[in-house]
């Protein structure tokens, strides 16, 4: 194996389309990081192959601030140990839908437990709409795959490209990874098809590059959308950034873990 960088952090969006978290350590498992996107708001107006009200639509979406409220159990299966010790692919037994339950913030400060009238009714206010309603899967409810990964690098190349400060939240991404100094800003590009070993026991297929859409211009604090943004990387990278990948092998993760490519 050759060491190519390390985790620069560590992210998970608990509701899909809303505020992220940036965790120190989390298990990742073959349906990705655990307790990610776990909650999604589905639209039952809208297209039945892509149900999802997200910041597309809402763009404050993205200030709402939802946390478990169990926050310690949803980072690992309590039995993780006990199952890896029986052999690789032995699946430990995750917390109860309980154990994952969320409130959340809005951005004018209101405090909601995500599962409840309250904040449907909230949501109802807000959007003008009575078509939405909250699912809840432990597989979780990402768009394309599994784990999406981001590099400091090309967070850099797009803000000097740009001539402005890019935040790397904007791309949402699972694992941000920091590059070893002779790589090229866009590497993660050249890892399509390529297996990576992160930490002590991770291993992940890169997949394919990742298209991006609207959510990229909308700053992750305020929701003001900048247009420009995704104009420059449909234009300049052909529409992409960052890249999908898939579990090959579950496992722990933390901040600084070595990512090294499975010759």
């Amino acid at each position: 194996m050759t060491a190519v960088g390390v985790i620069e952090s560590l992210w998970r969006y608990p509701v899909k389309s809303m505020g992220g978290e940036q965790l120190d350590e989390v298990f990742v498992a073959f349906a990705g990081v655990m307790g990610d996107r776990l909650y999604g708001l589905i639209n039952d107006k809208g297209n039945p192959a892509f149900p999802w009200h997200t910041a597309r639509e809402q763009e404050d979406l993205l200030q709402y601030k939802p946390r478990y409220k169990h926050h310690s159990v949803t980072l690992k299966p309590e039995q993780l140990e006990a199952a890896q010790r029986l052999g690789p692919g032995i699946n430990p037994l995750y917390p109860d839908a309980e154990q994952f339950a969320v409130e959340v913030a809005t951005p004018d400060g209101q405090i909601f437990d995500l599962s409840s009238e309250a904040f449907m009714a909230h949501l109802k206010t807000v959007t003008q709409s009575d078509g939405l309603t909250l699912h809840f899967t432990q597989r979780s409810q990402y768009d394309c795959r599994p784990l999406s990964l981001f590099s400091r690098q090309t967070c850099d190349q797009l803000s000097e490209e740009l001539e402005m400060d890019i935040d790397k939240r904007r791309f949402r991404a699972n694992f941000y990874v920091t590059w070893n100094d002779e790589k090229p800003p866009l590497y993660e590009q050249d890892l399509v098809g390529r297996r990576l070993k992160i930490g002590d026991r991770l291993e992940i297929s890169v997949l394919e590059r990742d298209p991006r859409c609207k959510v990229i211009t909308l700053d992750p604090d305020t929701s003001e959308a900048n247009p420009k943004i995704i104009k420059h990387v449909a234009q300049a990278h052909e529409g992409y950034a960052g890249v999908y990948g898939a579990v090959l092998v579950e496992g722990t993760v933390k901040v600084g873990d070595s990512v090294a490519l499975v010759n």
